[in-house]
């Protein structure tokens, strides 16, 4: 039986900067794949562990051993899908049956994560780091920090719990600074103004480092402008329905000083007017779509012209619902109620009228379809 020296590379560093693609069996597989990553990077650890497998492997070699090497890698999304696909290739590896027991060599990083995959298919005979020997020229904080901060997976690791700790720290003191400010009960001083100010800034920071805010910005500004070329109507309906939702939050809010009126009352009453709001909303959205498909002279779609019937009929039967139901429970005068009522009978007829059309041309478009194909 063989022994295998096995490498793992489980956030695919061979595979995004030197073009490799694991699982690789075979020593001169595996060397080439060491040369392509330490040529690319010559810091990287995983490109001197899987020199550091080679050497061992020549090393058993010499002792007359039966052994074979091996490099399976991962993806550069550490956790889940990494170690399916680690598992998968252990899997391909080691599926065969040829081999007895497996040498893992490794850099120590993540061993913990990785030897449960391996042990679960084969015994591992034993574990050897591949330590990295610097300079002592080099060894300097300055250094590591710098290499820290270039690296996006440590990056993730701490900028984030850091930049969210300082974040929420600030804006949580700087809300309430402010507001005993407003209400005349502040007793804090500008030098704690400033403090705050600076760890918000520093939150702010990390935060963005972390969860790469500026260069999702970009991407998202570009999306933006591709899709605002492609279709201006469209954009401009978006924007134009945007607003309209906001005014409608602005507006209907003032509902909520009415003292005169009951909680649940108010409650009832916001949704009642806030719904016309949202309609109006996603109206103007329909009637720009429209206006989209003459001006592109796209075919005429009456699912579009349904879709608008519809929901004008779901917004009058909201809306006269919920006038009811302010009746039933004493908020509203019986007239309101004969309001609500016709506002419902609307509704229901409009639904009826629509689903009539739709069923009709339907029926009207199938006999046309068996009629050409008669023909």
């Amino acid at each position: 039986m063989t022994t295998l020296v096995l490498n793992v590379d489980r956030d695919n560093d061979f595979g995004t900067k030197a073009g490799v693609k694991g699982p690789l069996v075979g020593y001169s597989q595996c060397y080439n794949a060491a040369v392509k990553l330490i040529t690319v990077d010559p810091e990287d650890s995983d490109a001197n562990a899987l020199f550091g497998a080679l050497k061992h492997y020549e090393t058993l070699q010499s002792k007359g051993e039966d052994v074979d090497i091996a490099l399976i890698t991962g993806d550069e999304d550490v956790g889940e899908k990494s170690d399916e696909i680690l598992a998968s290739q252990i899997e391909q590896v080691i599926g065969t049956g040829k081999y007895q027991d497996v040498v893992l060599i490794s850099d120590g990083a993540e061993d913990d994560y990785i030897l449960p995959l391996i042990l679960s298919r084969v015994k591992i005979r034993y574990v050897k780091h591949i330590i990295v020997r610097h300079n002592q020229n080099i060894e300097s904080m300055y250094y590591y920090i710098v290499k820290a901060m270039q690296d996006k997976k440590l990056i993730k690791k701490i900028y984030i719990p850091i930049g969210l700790i300082f974040l929420t720290y600030g804006v949580t003191a700087l809300s309430f600074a402010i507001f005993f400010d407003i209400i005349g009960k502040s007793a804090i001083s500008p030098s704690l103004y400033a403090l705050t100010l600076v760890t918000v800034v520093i939150g702010g920071y990390f935060t963005e480092k972390g969860f790469d805010i500026k260069e999702n910005l970009e991407v998202l500004i570009k999306n933006i402008q591709t899709y605002s070329e492609e279709a201006r109507l469209m954009f401009i309906s978006s924007i134009i329905s945007i607003g309209i939702l906001l005014v409608g939050i602005a507006s209907t809010y003032s509902i909520f000083y009415i003292k005169s009126m009951l909680p649940l009352d108010r409650v009832l009453y916001f949704f009642q007017i806030f719904s016309l709001w949202v309609y109006a909303s996603l109206l103007s959205r329909a009637l720009f779509k429209i206006a989209d498909i003459y001006v592109g002279g796209s075919p005429g779609n009456n699912s579009l012209y349904y879709a608008i019937s519809f929901s004008v009929s779901a917004e009058f039967l909201l809306f006269g619902i919920i006038g009811y139901i302010r009746y039933s429970l004493k908020y509203a005068t019986f007239n309101y109620s004969l309001f609500s009522l016709i506002m419902i009978i609307i509704g229901i007829s409009v639904a009826l009228i629509t689903a009539g059309i739709h069923r009709r041309n339907d029926i009207f478009s199938s006999l046309t379809a068996t009629g050409k194909d008669g023909q």
